[in-house]
This record gives structure tokens, sequence and C-alpha cells, in this order.
């Protein structure tokens, strides 16, 4: 597929209706797509620890043919499909290599489930039709799609759900039109208790600090969740591998309520962090935030699991690409920036080299101003995104109309005192 560097791919996502014939044949091309995956993944695993041989997409591709005569059940999955899923293995080896992500991890059946479709699908009205199959599968489509498709995936989620991701192209020429937001300034200090804490204006004198609750979900439902996992236990299942008991009824359906659980979680998680994001980003010119080691906090055991509750990267994912698409720009500064410990009273600047994580309040011996250290680090962040618009040309006359991809970059420690002109935060 052919890139053009100032394009936009967007994925839009629909919830797919199929019959019970359908989810049988859903569900045995996604068998294929794991049987693919895996094998190539154990080989691939073989070669590189034992010969120290790195994956290679095209010398794998040349087996696939190979594979089928060896395993003829393969013959009814549709080629391109598996084709896809080496790509997808090819994909993770990339990321491994080049340090994004760990290895590759097996495909486990029951877990998450999808099957890429590059071609030979068609859409029309509100059904799909995919290869191999003689019925169309019902759509509900809940936005129409103005842009061609490009390739489409269909994945299982645990609760046995079906979506289709349709992959559009959105051309450089058609932007979004963003709200007007010139000369706005906001940082955001990324917290535990509180989930954000921004500071938001034009200016010093015309900036506004607020807190954004953290929602808890998981919290929230970790008595349910620790209820059905335990009902669940009790239910009739394996035990080990070597167990060859099956699974009841009564398992299959308490299974089916735990997973549900969990989506409901992941999903009350995802909206929080695309309102904030989007409100975030249509209101401010610049965004400012530290450059968190969230990899390295994860690893803290007291702090993982309410770390992994906030998702901090995936809001900041949502930040960045948003940002793009509306003309904005998301700056972060060095994670060394001491921004809870500087003072961010205009024209002193003293740094409290001493804050101890303890301390939620502190007062600058330099200029007797009590300070919240997550508001402090907030206006700190705002500050520097007041000089990113005052030293970055052109960002302060930029309009919504006149589009320009923005992206993220590190910034480092300025001194600020900038005055411009007042802005009235729009709350909702």
């Amino acid at each position: 597929m052919k890139k053009d560097k100032d394009n936009k791919f967007y994925v839009y996502r629909f919830r797919l209706y199929p019959n019970a014939e359908q989810v049988a044949y859903l569900d045995e091309q996604m068998s294929y797509n794991r049987f693919v995956y895996n094998f190539f993944l154990e080989r691939a695993t073989h070669l590189y620890k034992t010969h120290n041989i790195k994956f290679n997409y095209y010398e794998f591709k040349k087996i696939l043919p190979l594979l089928k005569k060896g395993f003829p059940f393969l013959l009814n999955a549709n080629s391109q499909s598996l084709q896809a899923s080496l790509k997808n293995l090819d994909t993770a080896f990339q990321k491994f290599f080049t340090k994004q992500a760990d290895y590759p991890n097996f495909k486990k059946k029951g877990v998450y489930s999808s099957i890429v479709i590059p071609q030979n699908f068609e859409i029309k009205d509100s059904f799909i039709n995919i290869p191999k199959l003689k019925s169309a599968i019902k759509v509900k489509f809940h936005r129409k799609v103005y842009e061609t498709v490009k390739q489409v995936s269909i994945s299982k989620t645990m609760s046995g759900k079906y979506y289709v991701n349709m992959l559009v192209e959105k051309f450089a020429f058609t932007p979004y039109i963003p709200k007007k937001a010139l000369n706005v300034s906001t940082g955001i200090d990324l917290g535990l208790k509180d989930f954000a804490i921004i500071t938001t204006g034009t200016d010093f004198d015309n900036k506004e600090s607020f807190k954004i609750p953290n929602p808890k979900y998981l919290v929230k439902s970790q008595k349910r969740l620790i209820k059905l996992s335990r009902q669940l236990d009790r239910k009739v299942h394996k035990r080990s591998k070597q167990d060859k008991t099956t699974p009841s009824k009564n398992y299959i359906k308490f299974k089916n309520k735990l997973s549900k659980l969990h989506e409901h979680i992941f999903n009350q998680r995802k909206d929080f962090l695309h309102k904030l994001s989007l409100r975030t980003v249509s209101d401010s010119q610049v965004v400012v935030l530290e450059d968190l080691n969230i990899k390295g906090m994860v690893k803290n055991g007291n702090l993982s699991k309410p770390i992994s509750d906030v998702s901090w990267s995936r809001f900041v994912s949502m930040l960045e690409y948003k940002a793009s698409w509306y003309g904005r720009q998301v700056f972060k500064v060095n994670r060394f920036y001491p921004s809870s410990k500087a003072c961010s009273t205009q024209d002193c600047g003293y740094v409290y080299k001493d804050l101890k994580l303890s301390e939620r309040f502190w007062t600058c011996p330099q200029c007797g101003v009590v300070h919240d250290r997550d508001i402090n680090a907030s206006i700190n962040l705002f500050l520097e995104g007041l000089t990113v618009l005052k030293n970055t040309p052109g960002t302060a006359e930029l309009t919504p109309a006149e589009y320009a991809p923005a992206g993220y970059q590190n910034i480092g420690i300025s001194r600020h005192t900038l005055r411009q002109e007042a802005y009235a935060f729009r709350r909702r």
C-alpha cells in the first residue's frame, strides 16, 4: 500500500452481528490465522536462539504455500489473510529489534482473535461480504464512511462480540476544522490521586488551574471482579494442561460474565480518555506535559496497578494523533525538568531541591508563596507552552483553517516571563 507522508490513516470500528453459520466461519478463519502466526513464531524463535538468525518475512513467505501441503486444512483459509498474519508477525519482530516492544508472544485461543482481509471484500448498505463466505454479515454503521476503505479486519473480543475495523486514508487537503484557540497554552501534570492537573490560558495573569479527578474504574469494579473470579474458579474446568476435564456450562457462563466486566471497564476508561484528550486539543494551541518513564514506573509493585488503570500512555498517544488532526502542537519536557520543585511565581524561579514525594504542599523560601505541588507543576508546564508560542515562528498566528500537521518533540528548560492577550477557558 503506497503511503503519502502528508496523508493520515484512520480506522473506523463498527459492531458486527453474524448469525450462527457466520460465527462458525469467522472462528474457523481466526484459528487458521492463529495457527500460522504461532507456527512461524516457533520456527523464528528456534532460528534466533539457536543460530542468531533474525526473522525474515520474505523467506517465510516462500514457505507459506508449502505449509498448506503439510497441513491441508489451511486450504480452507483465505490466503491473503494468512499472508497478513505473517506480516503482523514481521511487524512484531521489527518492534522487538528496534526496542519498541517485548519479544512476540504466542496467540492464545479465546483471548483475542482477529483476521485481516486486505482485498476482495464488499461493503453494501448495512452488510459486508468477505471471501469464501456465501452470506453477507450485518454491520451496525453508527456513522458514514466517505473515504475509500483500503482494507478491513474482523476481531472478536473475549466477551464474544465481533467488530469490523475499516482502514481509510484521509488526504492532506481535507483537514479537520477544529475550534478556534489562538495563543492558548495548556500545561498538564499527570497524577494518580487526580488524573490530570491542568493549567490553561494566554499569559501568567490570564490562566486557570483545575484538577480532573481520577475515575478509578478498575478500583470501583474490584470487588465485583474478585467475586466473579472466585465463583469462576469453583466451577468445573481444567486445572492444568494435562487435565482432560471438560469445562462445565456454568464455567463458560461465568467466564463470559467476567469477560464482559473487563470489557466494560476498558470501554469506560477509553471513553473518558477520548473525551478529555479531544477537549484538551480543541481548546489549546500548544499542549505541554512531562516525558514520564511510564515503563519504569510500572515496575514499582505498589504503583503498577494504579498506573495501569489511569492509562497515561494511551492518553498521551491520543493527544498526539488528535493534535496532528487539528493542527495543534504537543510538546514533552525532559523528565528531569523540576516542574514540581521550581517556584512558578513570576520572576522567582527558586528550585526546592529537597522536595519529597510525600510533601503535597511547600512554601517557597524566596518569595513566601505556598504551592500545591501538582498545580505548581502544571503552571510551570503551562509557562513552557507560552515560551513555545513566543519562540515558534507562525505558531501564534495559526488559525483552524490553516491546517498544519502537528507532532510532538522534547523541549528543554527555559525561564518564562510572557504577557499576552486574555483568554476565557470554556468549561463544559
